[in-house]
């Protein structure tokens, strides 16, 4: 059961991202993995708890593999809402960790940023392409990522400033190219790229990401 609800997280995030959670049906999810309809609600209540099931699972990757009684349903994630919420705000804290260091490094920051991004990226996906029918989740998403931006910002001016990136004639636009690489290489790469590339690892994906970051900033 545990290897089928991996197989139910990957389809169901893969669905509801590129074909729209409300587009996607539970018939959709069967035939992507071969099962029957039938079986997979003997897993899940609903689509809504899946979807649930698979945002928890992002912010809490242990949950995918604990005991549950079936079929999963709504009770389960009565607090999701908050529970992302100081997910976000916990992930935001340690990220500005840096700030109070003086021996943190543009290297580690961007070591650290992509981290920020790889780690909620399939449930930060599945809002981004479904604002409409997660509303409440994507104001606290669109807050994580003002927040997330001002931090990134923050980092760019303070490495200039001592010296180890070297000097952009607009901050405000170089922090905006910096996310955008840092989340194609983090999350889109391997979701909804154009180009997908599934068998692409996290810890690969990050290699390539920060080679070319690295050297692009790093004052010379």
């Amino acid at each position: 059961m545990k290897n089928r609800l991996d197989l139910f997280y990957g389809a169901g995030s893969h669905l509801f991202i590129n074909k729209g959670y409300a587009r996607t049906q539970m018939k959709d999810i069967a035939q992507q993995i071969g099962l029957s309809t039938g079986m997979i609600y003997q897993y899940f209540k609903g689509k809504n708890d899946l979807l649930d099931f698979i945002i928890k699972c992002t912010i809490e990757p242990s949950y995918l593999h604990q005991d549950f009684d079936y079929p999963i349903q709504g009770q389960l994630f009565e607090h999701l809402d908050q529970e992302i919420d100081a997910a976000f705000e916990k992930n935001a804290a340690d990220f500005n960790k840096g700030m109070e260091n003086p021996n943190y490094t543009l290297v580690e920051m961007f070591s650290d940023a992509f981290d920020v991004i790889a780690k909620y990226g399939v449930g930060c996906l599945i809002i981004e392409h479904n604002v409409d029918d997660l509303s409440k989740l994507a104001e606290s998403y669109r807050d994580f990522r003002k927040i997330y931006f001002k931090q990134v910002y923050q980092y760019v001016e303070r490495f200039i400033n001592e010296g180890q990136m070297r000097e952009v004639e607009d901050k405000h636009y170089t922090t905006r190219t910096i996310i955008e690489l840092l989340a194609f290489w983090g999350m889109h790469i391997m979701n909804d790229a154009f180009e997908r590339d599934e068998a692409l690892t996290h810890e690969k994906a990050k290699k390539i990401c920060l080679d070319n970051l690295i050297p692009a900033y790093s004052k010379k």
